[in-house]
Formats: C-alpha cells, structure tokens, sequence
C-alpha cells in the first residue's frame, strides 16, 4: 500500500487517536516503519488565525469536523499507529498541500515554497 502525501488518516498520537495529514515525500513512505505527519487540533477558533497553522472546514478533504493542522508538531509516527483499516479520509489538494509547506516554513523560519 501507497501513503501518498496530502493524504488523511486517523492515527494514534500522543494526544489521543486524530486526523493527521502525511507530510513526507512518496519515496520516504515506501516502507513500514515511519511517516512525517501533522497533527491536527480541534482548537479551530484560535489556531485558525496562526502562520504556522492550516485551517480546514468540516467536510473538506474527509475532516469531520473543523480543525487545523499544526505544522509545529510536524512528526514521524510508525506507520502500525495509522488506521490503515479504516483508510484515507482524504486527499488535499495541490493548494492547500503548499499552505502546509509555506506553513512548516513559518515554523523554522523559512520561506519554503513547493516544487
């Protein structure tokens, strides 16, 4: 199985079980040991307005509810701790994968921007 940045999935995290979005690079996900993620936060009202955050809608890319993908907690999660049963919740698209890039950016003081 293909994990794909941009996708959606449920993952076990240190905060409880939450959508996290894959961040690293195809090539990077081919095995089954580890996967860059975001995790998100239900905090919608006030992450939602920071550099370093993405905000997304319920019902956009298979979130249930609203939430925000926090690029500072960008982090390598086994890949046994996504819900590979339940499966992708979603995919972003090419726009809102470069605000998460522009976002990490923010985080380590860069200005990153996608290929």
């Amino acid at each position: 199985m293909a994990i794909l940045p941009g996708e959606v999935y449920y993952a076990n995290t240190d905060a409880g079980q939450r959508p996290v979005v894959i961040v690293s690079r195809k090539e990077l996900n081919r095995g089954n040991w580890v996967v860059a993620v975001l995790v998100t936060s239900a905090n919608f009202p006030t992450r939602s307005q920071i550099p370093h955050s993405v905000p997304f809608r319920a019902g956009e890319f298979g979130f249930v509810n609203d939430c925000v993908a926090q690029a500072e907690t960008i982090s390598y999660i086994a890949v046994s701790d996504l819900d590979l049963d339940h499966g992708v919740l979603g995919i972003l698209d090419e726009g809102r994968m470069r605000d998460l890039i522009r976002a990490i950016g923010n985080v380590i003081a860069s200005d990153c921007e996608p290929d």
